[in-house]
């Protein structure tokens, strides 16, 4: 970085992802502003630079600069945090630690303490948001979704399920008609095989087979006499299958099995066809895991 470059960055005030420190000396406040600028978007914090703006520049010593990389093992988790010395004049220099968003880690915490910037002030942030960032961060990576399908291989899975997902993304200009019809790279675009391990999702997604290991991914559809589901069963079935065949499953046992009434409207020659639930809910009746029909 050049002098040039650093007036440019520091030309505005203080804010979110600035901050001014005249010397080293604030070194622990500094780097709990960094930390604050972790569990946001980033930033960059400028020690040499008076609350004004005004570069001063400080001499700046290898036993600076190795307190300053020591402080570093402060953190949890470990961050990324670059560091700049900019020669401002003779023996003088600022020194700028940039701090590198990094959304998947969040939130950070320094000496066991977790901070948030707001505005242009670095507070310490409470219990309970730092619960909610904490049980987040557990939960995007240790997702049962995202954890490897148990004696799942590529073969097990349904590829025209797979190719039709394709075509559907394609058609809605989701993803290019160029694309591989190759189903590992399809998972692979789709996030459902990481790291070359087929995902629990894609198992619930384009599973042909799920006993014993996945007895969940179950469809029961049943129709019933008179109002209540404790009356005579009538028609019922169910079905191991994955995502997309249950919701056509359902669907289509509903189609079956619902009564169709109609009536011609009053100056129309043309019948109109009713069911007692319209054909767009039947997609929400499907998707609770059982389609019941009272008859």
């Amino acid at each position: 970085m050049k002098a040039r470059e650093l007036n440019n960055l520091i030309k505005d005030a203080e804010g979110p992802t600035v901050e001014f420190k005249r010397t080293t000396g604030d070194l622990k406040d500094g780097l709990e502003t960094v930390c604050g600028m972790l569990n946001a978007k980033g930033g960059k914090v400028f020690f040499g630079v008076n609350r004004k703006g005004v570069i001063e520049g400080q001499q700046v010593s290898e036993q600076t600069m190795h307190e300053i990389t020591e402080s570093f093992k402060r953190f949890e988790p470990p961050p990324v945090i670059e560091i700049e010395r900019v020669e401002v004049r003779a023996g003088h220099e600022v020194v700028v630690l940039s701090a590198k968003p990094n959304a998947e880690a969040v939130p950070f915490t320094f000496d066991g303490r977790p901070y948030e910037r707001v505005g242009n002030t670095t507070r310490k942030m409470s219990q309970a948001r730092y619960e909610a960032l904490l049980l987040q961060r557990s939960h995007e990576t240790r997702r049962w979704e995202n954890a490897p399908a148990v004696r799942v291989r590529l073969k097990d899975l349904d590829r025209e399920e797979i190719l039709r997902t394709r075509d559907e993304a394609i058609r809605q200009r989701r993803i290019s008609a160029g694309t591989s019809m190759d189903v590992g790279d399809i998972l692979d675009r789709l996030g459902l095989r990481i790291d070359g391990k087929i995902t629990q999702a894609a198992q619930v997604l384009y599973g042909t087979r799920f006993l014993p290991d996945y007895p969940q991914c179950l469809i029961k559809m049943g129709r019933f006499r008179g109002t209540k589901i404790t009356g005579d069963i009538l028609d019922n079935k169910q079905e191991h299958l994955n995502a997309f065949a249950s919701l056509r499953e359902g669907m289509a046992f509903l189609d079956r099995t619902l009564p169709l009434s109609a009536r011609f409207p009053k100056g129309k020659i043309f019948r109109e066809d009713r069911l007692p639930v319209p054909v767009y809910l039947f997609s929400s009746l499907c998707t609770t895991g059982f389609g019941g029909v009272i008859a």
